[in-house]
C-alpha cells in the first residue's frame, strides 16, 4: 500500500495495492493477452508459458481460473495484506479451511439474499439448498459452483496445485511486472493530486464512475499489466478493489514506430458501426444497458461487449449505483480523437 487520499465529503478511503499477486491470479484468466493491448511478445509467452504446464495444470487452468471460475480467490489477498509473493499466496490457499475456502471461491452465491444461509446447507450436504442456490447463476458457471459446494477441499487443492506449478512460468516475467506496475502508480501521483476521490476512481480506471455505497469505505486501486485493457473488480464486506490496466506510459520501451495501444484502441472502437451508434444514442443522455440492447435492437451480451470496448478506448463512462449500472458518454474522450494520432504521426 502506497498512500491514502481522503477528500472531505467522502465516506471511503482510497488506498494502491502494487503487489503482483493479483497479476499472478489474473495472467491465467483467458482475458489475459486476448487482446494487442499486451505487446506480441508477451502474448507469446504467455501461450508458450502455459503450453509447458502439466496436463493436469492445464485442464485445471482452463476449468478454474481461464474461466474465471475461482477468480475471485483474489479477494483472500486483500484480507491477508502480509501476503508479499506468489509462493505466500499459494501457502495461504493451502491453509483455507473447508468454509472459508468454499465462501471465497463461491463468493456470488454466498452474496445472493439469503444465500449465506443456503450456502451453510449446501456444504453440510443439502442437496436442495446446493441445486437452489446453482440455479441463481448463469448457466456457464453452473456445474464449476455445483463442484465447490460439493467439494470445496478438493477445489482448493485443486486451485492451489495449478498456483503452485504456475509459479515458475511467473517468476520469469515478474520482476517485469513488478516494474511496470510501481512506474505506473509513480507516473499518476502527481495527476491525481487534488481530485476528490470519485474523479481518482474514475480517471485511474478509465471510466468506471464509482458512487459511495454503505458499508464500503476502502476502495483499493491495484495497477495490473495482465488486465490490459479490462478492470477485474473484486469486493466484499468493507472493501472494493479495482485491478485496473496499466497506463501505456508505464510499459517498457517498445519500437517508436508501433503506434500507442490508446490509439489503437481508439480507432478500434470506432470501427464498428453500432459502437457509432450507441455513441450517438449517449450524447442524447445516460443510457442502461437494457436501453440500449432495446434501441439497436441487439442481444445484451453483444452490447456488453460493445461497451467494454467503448470503455477501453476511453469514449464512455460505466456507472454503478446499488443493483443498477449505466452508461455515459465521455466527451473529454471525443475530444481526444484525432489529436493523438496526429501527434504519433508527426512527431
Amino acid at each position: 500500500m502506497l498512500r491514502d487520499f481522503r477528500g472531505a465529503n467522502a465516506s471511503y478511503r482510497i488506498e494502491w495495492d502494487v503487489r503482483t499477486v493479483y497479476d499472478f491470479l489474473i495472467s491465467l484468466s483467458d482475458d489475459a493477452g486476448s487482446t494487442e493491448d499486451l505487446p506480441p511478445a508477451d502474448r507469446r509467452w504467455l501461450t508458450d508459458a502455459r503450453a509447458s504446464l502439466p496436463e493436469v495444470a492445464r485442464t485445471d487452468r482452463e476449468a478454474l481460473l481461464g474461466s474465471e471460475l475461482c477468480i475471485n480467490i483474489a479477494e483472500l489477498a486483500v484480507d491477508r495484506p502480509e501476503i508479499d509473493s506468489p509462493a505466500a499466496f499459494v501457502a495461504a490457499v493451502r491453509s483455507l479451511d473447508r468454509r472459508t475456502a468454499a465462501e471465497y471461491l463461491a463468493a456470488d452465491l454466498f452474496r445472493e439474499p439469503g444465500g449465506a444461509a443456503l450456502a451453510e446447507r449446501a456444504l453440510a450436504g443439502d442437496k436442495a439448498a446446493a441445486a437452489k442456490l446453482v440455479e441463481s447463476l448463469p448457466e456457464h458457471h453452473r456445474e464449476g459452483r455445483a463442484l465447490v459446494l460439493r467439494d470445496p477441499d478438493r477445489t482448493t487443492e485443486r486451485l492451489a496445485d495449478l498456483l503452485d506449478a504456475w509459479r515458475t512460468a511467473f517468476a520469469e516475467i515478474e520482476p517485469r511486472v513488478r516494474a511496470m506496475i510501481q512506474r505506473d502508480v509513480d507516473a499518476r501521483k502527481p495527476d491525481l493530486r487534488g481530485l476528490a476521490p470519485g474523479e481518482i476512481i474514475e480517471r485511474t480506471t478509465g471510466g468506471l464512475r464509482f458512487l459511495p455505497e454503505p458499508g464500503i469505505d476502502r476502495v483499493i486501486l491495484a495497477p495490473s499489466y495482465f488486465t490490459r485493457p479490462y478492470n477485474f473488480l473484486f469486493s466484499r464486506d468493507g472493501w472494493r478493489l479495482y485491478a485496473y490496466p496499466i497506463a501505456d506510459t508505464a510499459l517498457d520501451i517498445h519500437d517508436p514506430l508501433d503506434p500507442p495501444p490508446a490509439i489503437v484502441r481508439l480507432h478500434r472502437a470506432l470501427g464498428d458501426p453500432s459502437r457509432l451508434r450507441i455513441l450517438r444514442l449517449l450524447a442524447d443522455g445516460d443510457r442502461y444497458l437494457t436501453e440500449i440492447a432495446q434501441a439497436l435492437e441487439l442481444s445484451k451480451p453483444t452490447v456488453k461487449h460493445h461497451m467494454a470496448q467503448l470503455r477501453a478506448a476511453g469514449l464512455v463512462t460505466l456507472t454503478e449505483e446499488g443493483a443498477l449500472t449505466y452508461y455515459s458518454l465521455r466527451r473529454e474522450g471525443l475530444d481526444s480523437v484525432g489529436v493523438d494520432l496526429r501527434r504519433f504521426v508527426t512527431t
